[in-house]
């Protein structure tokens, strides 16, 4: 009788390993990195001091708001309310700041808007699990309503912001500027919460198959209702810091004069590797995306590209990633 023999695999380096785990966030700072090179070769101005710190400053709204788009998407929803509910609250803040300036008023206005927005998510997961609506067609109905009592209170930009408020925008720890040490903190308690917490795990467990996860003793509707106010929260938290930077509030700030959050945001997170549908995905791996659509942004400025062409632009970009996504998972399955 043949003796088989059977020769173990020897074990994968960390290298190996490092990179069969974070592939998609490897490639896409690869791909930060090489856009960052090219532009500071070609444009010079791009690589000014100033214009850098511009960058950075500008990536701090979308990178607070996609943080929270993140965990939407990663529950296997989406939310197409983002951008009404930072237009929300940034003319009420600027609004209320206009009249009341103390910092107790201040610290209670902040308080009052942020919880408005844990209020406008958990609205938001109402309608899907209770109601049984798309994510999409709720988010964007919400929307909606949200972006009318927008116009209701405010049809053009006024207000204005408190004494020592435009710190949160403006203002610098030593050579860093405060938003950006801000934004990364926000990012480093994300990552923690989704690696190294029961919910994170419920989260992608339910964003994979909300089925299998409600089986397995998940409370589905629960983690959902969560991921929706983490979302609402950090959209809120975009408006606050854009009343910050701006030094007024403006009804169209949220998306319908400026930037497009709502479709930043998602593009920004497909980028960044977090699978369209739920269950695979990194909050680092978002702030790439961040970075990426913001520089994508500078360059379209310095080079002076058409605003409306811009929106093409990001519309194609955002249709190849769903794609290229799209494709690896059926070719995985």
């Amino acid at each position: 009788m043949a003796t088989e023999i059977i020769r173990a695999r020897p074990p994968a380096s960390r290298f190996q390993r490092l990179w069969d785990e974070q592939r998609d966030v490897i490639i896409i700072y690869g791909l930060l990195l090489t856009m960052v090179l090219l532009a500071a070769i070609f444009l010079p101005d791009f690589r000014l001091g100033r214009n850098l710190s511009n960058v950075l400053r500008q990536s701090v709204a979308l990178g607070i708001v996609s943080i929270g788009q993140t965990v939407g998407i990663l529950i296997g929803g989406i939310d197409l309310s983002v951008g009404a509910t930072i237009s929300l609250v940034n003319v009420y803040a600027t609004g209320f700041m206009a009249n009341y300036t103390t910092p107790v008023q201040v610290a209670g206005m902040v308080v009052a808007l942020l919880a408005l927005g844990l209020v406008i998510g958990a609205v938001n997961a109402t309608v899907i699990t209770r109601l049984q609506v798309a994510p999409f067609i709720a988010t964007m109905g919400i929307g909606a309503i949200l972006q009318g009592m927008v116009l209701l209170y405010a049809k053009k930009p006024g207000g204005s912001i408190a004494p020592g408020w435009d710190f949160f925008a403006f203002g610098m720890v030593g050579p860093v500027p405060f938003p950006v040490i801000f934004t990364a903190v926000l990012v480093g308690i994300t990552w923690l919460a989704l690696t190294r917490t029961v919910w994170g795990r419920h989260v992608k467990a339910t964003g994979g198959s909300e089925l299998i996860a409600r089986l397995s003793g998940v409370e589905t509707r629960r983690v959902m209702t969560y991921a929706y106010m983490f979302c609402s929260f950090m959209a809120a938290m975009t408006g606050l810091y854009l009343a910050s930077r701006m030094g007024a509030g403006d009804p169209g700030v949220g998306g319908l004069n400026y930037d497009r959050f709502d479709l930043d945001s998602i593009a920004a997170v497909l980028i960044g590797g977090t699978r369209l549908g739920g269950g695979k995905g990194s909050v680092i791996g978002t702030i790439a995306g961040v970075l990426i659509v913001s520089v994508l942004n500078n360059i379209f400025n310095l080079v002076g590209v058409n605003p409306y062409i811009q929106w093409i632009i990001k519309g194609l970009i955002l249709l190849g990633a769903v794609a290229i996504y799209s494709a690896r998972s059926s070719s995985r399955s």
